[in-house]
């Protein structure tokens, strides 16, 4: 009796096994349709700046400064490059120098909607931050039509050392900032930023940052809560709940990448809903990044 025992429990241990390899399977699949079924851009940067899927222009883009008064299809800043057999996932986006001239994709591929918009942007960064960038503020990435404080989310590197790394959202200028107070006499407490002190970059590894947003423009009014999130390496690095209202036009909005960065870029993606906690790490974590989608 003893011995059918033993072969009883070894033989639900395995089923119960195979059970649960089953069912994390099957869960790992179904995030990965529901993944694919919202991505609206991915650039793997593989030999080419051109997007691999995108819902807007797939090209990358060239204007001689942020506020892209004059542009021009193609990557013509000699900074950016792409550095072959470097990225996180094949080749990566190279900025070997901070330039004045920026380097973006079409901000349609962000799918604005003026009613009940959310959405979420993922890429890879690899800097030392302290060390690799000149002085002043340092933007990875930008996205608006207007300007950093009008209508744009961005996440970038603080300019006084240890470098702070943040989120920023900052909804309509005349939305967040009715009486137009001076922004350096504005508590930081008030900022629409997510401050991480102490961030997790290097020269000798890759680290992941996502940022998600939702119900922004909502339905119910000026008063709704909308819910922005920074994650860092798979894990929520803090969040912003505040009313957001945007209004944009999305042929004169931007993707804007690199500003006065100096390091390696890798993955980017937006997807067109703001992704659980659980599917950001499943994206962190995904083998081949998001072409494995």
């Amino acid at each position: 009796m003893l011995k059918y025992s033993v072969l009883s429990y070894a033989a639900i241990s395995v089923i119960v096994i195979a059970a649960f390899q089953s069912t994390l399977v099957n869960a790992q699949q179904n995030d990965n349709v529901d993944l694919k079924s919202s991505l609206l851009l991915h650039v793997p940067f593989d030999g080419t700046f051109d997007a691999r899927i995108a819902t807007g222009s797939s090209k990358i883009f060239t204007a001689d400064s942020s506020e892209r008064k004059h542009s021009q299809e193609g990557n013509h800043c000699e900074q950016v490059t792409i550095a072959s057999g470097q990225g996180r996932f094949g080749d990566a986006l190279r900025f070997s120098d901070k330039s004045e001239k920026v380097v973006f994709y079409d901000g349609a591929n962000m799918q604005f909607r003026p009613k009940n918009w959310s959405g979420s942007v993922s890429f890879w960064l690899k800097l030392n931050p302290d060390q690799d960038l000149k002085p002043g503020y340092c933007d990875p990435i930008q996205i608006t039509q207007k300007g950093w404080n009008d209508g744009a989310f961005f996440v970038d590197f603080d300019r006084d050392l240890p470098r702070d790394f943040r989120l920023g959202v900052f909804a309509d200028y005349k939305f967040w900032n009715p009486t137009d107070i001076d922004w350096e006499k504005l508590p930081v407490a008030d900022r629409p930023m997510v401050v991480v002190k102490k961030p997790p970059f290097s020269r000798e590894a890759w680290t992941h940052v996502a940022f998600t947003f939702e119900n922004f423009n909502s339905s119910e009014g000026n008063s709704a809560m909308s819910r922005s999130t920074l994650y860092l390496n798979g894990e929520s690095a803090g969040s912003l709940l505040k009313p957001m209202q945007f209004h944009w036009d999305n042929e004169n909005t931007a993707i804007m990448l690199g500003l006065l960065y100096i390091g390696d870029f890798d993955d980017l993606t937006v997807f067109g809903k703001a992704l659980t906690p659980a599917e950001i790490l499943y994206l962190h974590q995904l083998p081949g990044g998001a072409s494995g989608i």
